[in-house]
C-alpha cells in the first residue's frame, strides 16, 4: 500500500510559516499579506496564482518569482511557527513500521518541503517528494498523486491519499485512489 500524504495544512499547519515568510519577501517590495488572507485566499494555491493580486494585479513574471524566490530563502526563519499533526505522524509512524510506502506531494518548492520535514525529523520517512517543481500541472490535477503511484508502481486501488484543501481533495479524487480528508488540528 502506498500512503501519500499531501504537506500544508494535512501533515504539517505551515500556515504561519509561509505567511510570514510571503509577508516578509513582499514587504521587501512595498506589498503585504495579512495571516488571514494568506490562510483564506492563499493557503493550498500556487504562488503563480495568488501572488500576482497581492503584488499589485499585473506583476511581471520575474517580479512574481522573485518574491517567491526569496519567500523560499525566508522560509527556515520561521520554522518555529509550524505545527504539526500529531495523529497523521502517528499513523503514518505506524504504516511505515509496518512496511507500507510513504510519498509526500507538495505544490510547494522542493527546497521548503525538505527543510520543514527535516525540522520535524520525518524527511527520511518518505521514500518520493513530490513537489510543484517537478509536475506540468499542478493540484487540481493529480499529475503530483499520479507520479508517486507511478514510481512505487501501484495502482490507485493500492493508494490512500490524505489531503485538506478543496483542490487537494479534487486532486486527490481525481488520481483514483481512496482519499481522507484532514480537517483542523
Amino acid at each position: 500500500m502506498l500512503i501519500c500524504v499531501d504537506l500544508d495544512g494535512t501533515l504539517l499547519d505551515t500556515v504561519p510559516a509561509n505567511a510570514a515568510s510571503y509577508r516578509a519577501a513582499l514587504e521587501e517590495l512595498g506589498f503585504t499579506v495579512t495571516d488571514e488572507y494568506y490562510a483564506e485566499r492563499c493557503n493550498g494555491g500556487h504562488y503563480t496564482r495568488f501572488l500576482p493580486p497581492l503584488m499589485g494585479g499585473a506583476p511581471s513574471a520575474a517580479d512574481v518569482e522573485r518574491v517567491h524566490d526569496r519567500k523560499k530563502a525566508l522560509y527556515s526563519d520561521f520554522l518555529d511557527a509550524v505545527r504539526p499533526n500529531t495523529a497523521l505522524m502517528e499513523i503514518l509512524k505506524t504504516m511505515r513500521a509496518a512496511g507500507h510506502d510513504l510519498a509526500c506531494v507538495t505544490t510547494g518548492s522542493r527546497q521548503n518541503a525538505t527543510e520543514v520535514l527535516e525540522h520535524f525529523g520525518v524527511r527520511e520517512w518518505f521514500g518520493l517528494i513530490v513537489t510543484g517543481e517537478d509536475v506540468e500541472k499542478q493540484k487540481p490535477d493529480p499529475e503530483g498523486y499520479c507520479r508517486a503511484m507511478e514510481h512505487f508502481r501501484v495502482t490507485p486501488a493500492d493508494t490512500m491519499i490524505f489531503e485538506d484543501s478543496g483542490i487537494g481533495l479534487t486532486a486527490a479524487k481525481a488520481s483514483g485512489a481512496r482519499v481522507f480528508r484532514v480537517e483542523q488540528f
